[in-house]
C-alpha cells in the first residue's frame, strides 16, 4: 500500500502549451472547457464529450459568463478571457453537473464579481463545504444560501489572497482539489 504525503507543493509555472487529445470523459471535458475559457487567446477543442454536464458548463455557464464559443469542422473554438470573466454578475443554474459546479465555484471566487450558483434538488444534497471553507480561508467571500456546506452558493467579490497556502480535505471529492488547482493561478 502506497503512503500518501501529508502535503503536496505545486510550484508555479510561467507557461504551458501543447496539444491534448481528450478521451470521452465529462470530467476532463468540463475541466478543459474551463481552462480554455480562462486562457488568453483561442483554444480549439476536439473530441469534446457531448453530454449534459459539458453542455451545462459550456452552453449555460461559460456562455452566460461572456465566453465566446463557436463550432467548426475542426472542433469547438473557445475565446479565453485571460482569467477575468466579462460578465461580473450572474445567476447560474448548473443542474446536476457536479464538476461544473465545483470548478466554477473556485474559478469565480477571485473573479471580482457577484455570482449565484444553484442546481437541481439533488445538487443541493451534494457537499461543497470543504471547498468553500478552503477558498474562504484564503480570502474568498462565498456562503451557502441554503443548508450550510451545500449549494446554492453566493460568491461575492474578494479583494485578494490573504495567504499563499491552502489546505483542503480531498476525501469527499477529488473535484475539490482539482478545482483549486485550476483556479488558484487566477488569484
Amino acid at each position: 500500500m502506497t503512503a500518501w504525503p501529508a502535503a503536496i507543493t505545486v510550484d508555479p509555472i510561467n507557461r504551458a502549451s501543447g496539444a491534448v487529445r481528450l478521451p470521452g470523459s465529462k470530467s476532463i471535458s468540463n475541466r478543459v472547457l474551463l481552462l480554455s475559457s480562462l486562457t488568453d487567446g483561442e483554444t480549439t477543442l476536439v473530441n469534446l464529450l457531448e453530454a449534459d454536464d459539458s453542455q451545462v458548463m459550456g452552453d449555460l455557464a461559460l456562455a452566460r459568463l461572456g465566453i465566446r464559443m463557436h463550432r467548426s469542422e475542426a472542433g469547438l473554438h473557445v475565446r479565453g478571457c485571460n482569467g477575468r470573466f466579462p460578465v461580473r454578475e450572474a445567476s447560474l443554474f448548473l443542474g446536476n453537473a457536479g464538476t461544473a459546479f465545483r470548478s466554477l465555484t473556485a474559478a469565480l471566487a477571485f473573479s471580482g464579481g457577484r455570482y449565484e450558483l444553484d442546481g437541481v434538488p439533488r445538487m443541493r444534497e451534494r457537499p461543497i463545504g470543504d471547498l468553500v471553507d478552503a477558498l474562504n480561508s484564503i480570502g474568498a467571500r462565498i456562503r451557502s444560501t441554503g443548508l450550510p456546506g451545500f449549494p446554492p452558493l453566493l460568491i461575492e467579490p474578494a479583494d485578494r489572497l490573504s495567504t499563499d497556502r491552502v489546505s483542503i480535505k480531498a476525501d469527499v471529492s477529488s473535484q475539490f482539489l482539482s478545482a483549486l488547482l485550476l483556479a488558484l493561478p487566477l488569484a
